[in-house]
């Protein structure tokens, strides 16, 4: 295992570009340790930093170090992996297709399928996004440690049977769907073999760039530039400022992610309403904070009074209504009626008809479906939208209260 040298730079937070001092400072730590600074790789977090790198680099005078994202790199260094069929692609489309395609091959899937075709379709995206999320995850670790991973991620979802059983049922399809990737591209990293690694780190520790650097043999250079601010330092502003105002010290929590602040805060409003302690104020600074810790109290049968309100477009119900509104719109597409008409509880099997012939006849605009021939379930999911569309498309220049009847008729006709 390489050691890692943290390398700092002298950077005034006044200066509004960081470059060119942290050029200077890997240039003179290669000068220094005599490392062939041309030979050397830079690795940046994103790829929007690639061309300010680069340009203070340049600047800075001599050979420039390789200058590359991890995703960058591996694509410079071979052609596009080559997916088998079977194997998961990280592509959205092709991956939906093969997931469909596997969970109907078993007979739980095509189960589900048959009684439920809009739980099935969940349960194709569910298993899409956590095989995506695994294979990256996977694809952070070095090629050695691939399959202590797994097997780790195996022992995790054991055993398949109780609580939860069908999320851990479609999460371990998942785990073995992204286990049989053959090839990843990002592994042709570990082979490269540069006279240094400087990783510049940003937004948090990169799994894949700290693999590299660790899997490193002992007499490679590496360097690590962390750039992130101490997420305790703004408390520890916070305490100071409030203990030089005096008075009593409010209590601070420092907490680990979204979830981890949710609980904490539910937590401590449980602990004064136990203790009498009541009514207890919540400041809804952050709505979508404000609404987890309002779920999690309301499993314990605590209250949450709300004098803010909630935003419409924060609802369920607002999806609903932006999706008819997309639909009546006279250049509607064809996928944005279907959307609409997928949130209409009594056409599911017509909208799947009605789909089909729109695939099948490469039908793309709503406007192209009065010629088309369709079937009597396709037919009857287009007769209903018609009837509610027509009065919004065709609705004149009027009073908004005379628009909003319109738009309450049709959200009460599609149920």
């Amino acid at each position: 295992m390489a050691a890692i040298t943290p390398l700092l730079f002298p950077h005034s937070a006044d200066s509004a570009d960081p470059w060119p001092a942290l050029a200077t400072a890997v240039s003179g730590w290669a000068e220094t340790h005599g490392i062939v600074l041309r030979d050397a790789v830079v690795l940046l977090p994103y790829a929007q930093l690639l061309a300010p790198a680069r340009h203070a680099f340049a600047a800075d005078g001599g050979w420039m170090p390789r200058i590359e994202t991890t995703q960058t790199l591996a694509r410079a260094l071979g052609p596009p992996v080559v997916t088998a069929p079977h194997e998961l692609a990280h592509d959205p489309v092709f991956d939906r297709l093969r997931a469909a395609h596997l969970l109907r091959g078993l007979p739980r899937g095509a189960d589900l399928e048959r009684r439920d075709p809009a739980g099935f379709r969940r349960a194709v995206a569910v298993l899409v996004e956590t095989a995506q999320a695994l294979g990256r995850a996977a694809a952070g670790a070095a090629p050695a440690d691939r399959v202590a991973y797994w097997q780790g991620a195996r022992d995790l979802l054991a055993p398949v049977a109780g609580p939860g059983s069908t999320e851990r049922w479609l999460t371990r399809i998942a785990l073995e769907w992204a286990a049989v990737t053959t090839e990843v591209a990002t592994d042709r990293l570990h082979a490269l073999r540069p006279s240094a690694w400087i990783a510049v780190q940003a937004g948090g520790p990169d799994r894949l760039t700290r693999a590299l650097l660790d899997a490193s043999p002992p007499d490679l250079p590496c360097a690590l530039i962390d750039v992130d601010v101490d997420p305790a330092a703004p408390f520890d502003r916070l305490v100071a400022a409030l203990d030089a105002a005096g008075g009593a010290m409010p209590a601070v929590a420092v907490c680990n992610g979204f979830e981890a602040e949710a609980q904490a805060a539910a937590a401590q409003v449980l602990a004064h309403v136990r203790a009498g302690v009541v009514p207890v104020a919540l400041i809804a600074q952050d709505r979508e904070l404000v609404r987890r810790i309002r779920a999690l109290l309301e499993r314990s049968q605590v209250v949450l009074l709300d004098e803010t309100g909630w935003k419409l477009s924060t609802t369920r119900a607002a999806g609903q209504v932006r999706r008819l509104l997309d639909a009546a719109a006279h250049d509607a597409t064809t996928d944005v009626l279907l959307d609409w008409l997928k949130g209409v509880p009594e056409l599911s099997h017509s909208v799947d008809a009605l789909e089909a012939a729109c695939r099948r006849h490469q039908i793309t605009r709503v406007a192209s479906l009065a010629g088309a021939e369709l079937d009597a379930a396709a037919s009857r999911a287009l007769v209903l939208a018609d009837r509610v569309l027509t009065p919004l498309r065709n609705a004149p220049r009027s009073a908004p209260a005379d628009w909003l009847a319109r738009l309450q008729s049709a959200l009460r006709t599609s149920g």
